[in-house]
């Protein structure tokens, strides 16, 4: 009669720490998680070209969220010079630069462009730049 009481014991122990890393190996796979697709998906540098009047020049433009407000600063050769008037939503980009007009861009995946309006009319066309990690591991979940 105790052989059968033993093996219920060591099932029961067994159990216990089959039953921790279960719990530990879910924890660890919710942990790694694609950036989410928020305003915040928009955040980073952006770097492409500045069309306008024929004519091709390399751009660059980083975002950043700060609580609920955004900051961003334009790139264009040695000149750097803060975005005024920022809005970005989960899909778009708005705004503008003293002297060089208003941009309004559309934002798909790692890609964005759009157009400029004001002083002089033109495009720009720009892609995430490749240094940016595509996944944020959190340590217990997001």
């Amino acid at each position: 009669m105790s052989i059968p009481r033993m093996d219920r014991k060591i099932g029961e122990a067994m159990r216990i720490p089959l039953l921790i890393g279960s719990i530990l190996l879910l924890a660890a796979c919710a942990g790694a998680s694609p950036r989410p697709y928020s305003d915040e998906g928009v955040a980073g540098r952006w770097q492409g070209v500045l069309l306008r009047n024929g004519l091709r020049a390399p751009m660059a433009v980083e975002l950043s969220a700060q609580d609920r407000d955004w900051r961003g600063r334009f790139s264009a050769g040695d000149n750097s010079v803060p975005l005024q008037d920022l809005r970005v939503t989960t899909n778009s980009v708005h705004f503008e630069l003293p002297g060089e007009g208003t941009f309004e861009g559309a934002v798909a995946g790692d890609s964005m462009a759009g157009s400029i309006s004001g002083g002089a009319t033109g495009s720009f066309a720009l892609k995430r730049d490749p240094g940016e990690a595509p996944w944020t591991i959190y340590l217990f979940g997001p």
